[in-house]
């Protein structure tokens, strides 16, 4: 659902909402003249006004240099729609803006991708790449629009938004921005407002390698295709399936992956279609301990040829010894499979949903892990299943110091993932970067439970490197095969630990199915409603939402069209 919203034009201001229909959202230009002079911002412009569009020309100049917006701290609208609408000022208003970015064959690459630790109160930013064209009426200036996000510090949540500017080989007009959507479960707005800035042209370090670097990024992403196309493509195929059972103005994007091709829908705002679906970021949430935790553990044992799931959590994290409870045989794959026996609460979500716990509330590693062991025996290690995302960032703590022992000083779990398995997957720069521990200005302790965000491709490789090509790329083994094959419930002497639900092993979700046959169906899951869902038949359903909902049975029956599940006959 859209709104539309009339208020008297200020330099800052929060409002509620009116309602409105899509269809009363405005298909608003965004003319020369409104860039360079102004005019009566009230609200966000449909998307379409930040779009390039269809007839669009070769740009006739090439930005290359800083981008230096000016005011961001008095200058800036909100409108609040869900949550606190009390916000402070400072919520209002952009993180100092002034970043470098290189134009090439049309695309606006920002130098700097993925998270971006601001010097602001409230906020970080990331900032995807862009286009740069040339348009009727912008008497020979060029025009350029990319996307970026807004993400709260120490938070996953992430606000997505756009902005847009003219320019030629020396000026730049007021930059434009807005933001329409939002992947959050507690909070969401529109922010929106009309900058001064300066274009500090000038070489960018790495430039050509910047270039170079993302036409190969372009290149490696898999073939997309809209969702409606599926249906032609595999005829019988009701496309409602996908997307079926989530909120409509709760979806960010979904897609579903077969034979090589991610097929992709949603990308909606409140104010149209976002003009960068490819690049709109959600949040991993949980997906982390699936994607990044377990996936840097299967790493480990694979490279170093040892039972890292074995391995003792005192012997490697020494903060353990201080903990109330008992970790004398707690094992990595204990806590990865959430049966430390260390816990507050057997019912589901009491102890991981109590956000009183100082593990939420701690930003400095120290308290955090101390807050993380703080908890008493209650069970004998991998009898109680007990979902708990502190004990993830205590797993990720003892596997960087295993690497440490391995790698010397300066190594880094997250880095090691990165390098070892993303690199090697052709996943973009935007996901290489993740929350951290306040320590450091932020580049302390990776959280390992959760702090990523993800685009689309990023979750179809992800979703066919472990379900299709069994942890393998270019004919290299990187995950250890016995590790992920008991993780995607292909080993029956190994299903993890019983949920209310079904099984968690090695940080995924597994629930047994019957449709004809019985098989087994294993997903990553993430807080606001992120889900992948892999499938035995090598494909994968995926979805990012913030309505806390959960729901893939209808994506099942279709794929099952597509690829039987069952042998014939059976």
């Amino acid at each position: 659902m859209s709104r539309c919203l009339s208020m008297a034009v200020v330099p800052i201001a929060v409002v509620l909402l009116v309602g409105c229909s899509q269809d009363d959202v405005p298909g608003n230009p965004l003319t020369y003249d409104m860039l360079m002079n102004g005019f009566d911002d009230t609200s966000p412009l449909n998307e379409a006004a930040l779009t390039i569009p269809q007839d669009a020309g070769p740009p006739h100049h090439v930005f290359q240099g800083r981008l230096d917006l000016h005011g961001e701290d008095v200058v800036g609208q909100i409108a609040v729609i869900s949550g606190n609408a009390d916000v402070a000022p400072e919520e209002s208003h952009l993180p100092e803006f002034d970043f470098e970015f290189v134009q090439s064959a049309g695309y606006l690459i920002p130098k700097v991708r993925g998270l971006i630790i601001a010097d602001h109160v409230y906020w970080n930013i990331i900032i995807g790449p862009g286009r740069a064209w040339q348009q009727a009426g912008d008497r020979g200036y060029t025009r350029a629009s990319f996307p970026f996000g807004l993400a709260w510090k120490g938070s996953n949540g992430i606000l997505n938004g756009t902005m847009t500017f003219l320019f030629d080989d020396t000026r730049v007009s007021k930059v434009w921005y807005q933001i329409t959507q939002e992947t959050t479960v507690s909070f969401s707005a529109d922010l929106w407002g009309l900058l001064d800035a300066t274009y500090h042209r000038g070489p960018v370090a790495d430039a050509d390698a910047i270039a170079a670097s993302f036409t190969r990024e372009l290149a490696e992403r898999l073939p997309t295709k809209p969702i409606e196309t599926l249906a032609q493509d595999f005829p019988g195929v009701d496309i409602t399936a996908f997307g079926a059972g989530i909120t409509p103005e709760h979806m960010t994007w979904y897609g579903f992956v077969v034979n090589g091709i991610n097929y992709v829908g949603g990308c909606r705002t409140r104010y149209g279609i976002y003009p960068y679906c490819d690049e709109m970021r959600a949040p991993s949430y949980s997906t982390a301990k699936s994607a990044f935790a377990s996936v840097a553990l299967m790493r480990l044992a694979q490279k170093y040829n040892i039972d890292a799931p074995g391995l003792l959590i005192k012997d490697h994290v020494p903060e353990a010894s201080e903990s109330p409870g008992d970790w004398d045989a707690v094992t990595f794959n204990h806590v990865l499979d959430m049966s430390t026996g260390n816990f507050g609460s057997s019912e589901y979500m009491v102890d991981e949903e109590d956000f009183s716990d100082p593990f939420w509330t701690q930003t400095y590693y120290a308290e955090k892990i101390a807050a993380a062991f703080n908890w008493p025996n209650s069970a004998l290690p991998g009898t109680q299943w007990v979902y708990r995302t502190c004990d993830t960032f205590i797993l990720t703590r003892a596997l960087h110091n295993y690497l440490q022992a391995q790698e010397g000083a300066e190594a880094d779990i997250f880095e090691f993932a990165v390098d070892e398995v993303y690199k090697p997957l052709k996943i973009g720069p935007g996901a290489y970067a993740t929350l951290r521990t306040e320590d450091d200005n932020w580049q302390g302790q990776p959280y390992g439970g959760y702090g990523m965000w993800w685009i689309p491709d990023d979750i179809a490789k992800l979703a066919a490197f472990l379900n299709v090509h069994d942890g393998t790329t270019n004919g290299v083994q990187l995950l250890h095969p016995d590790m992920l094959a008991a993780t995607l419930q292909r080993n029956p002497d190994d299903r993890g630990v019983d949920t209310p639900w079904g099984k968690y092993n090695n940080g995924f979700w597994a629930n047994e199915v019957t449709y004809g046959c019985t098989f087994w169906i294993t997903e990553m899951m993430g807080y606001s409603g992120v889900v992948v869902v892999l499938m035995p038949n090598g494909t994968a359903y995926y979805y990012a939402s913030d309505n806390r909902e959960f729901t893939w049975e209808a994506a099942v029956a279709e794929s099952d069209k597509i690829a039987p599940f069952c042998p014939m006959g059976s």
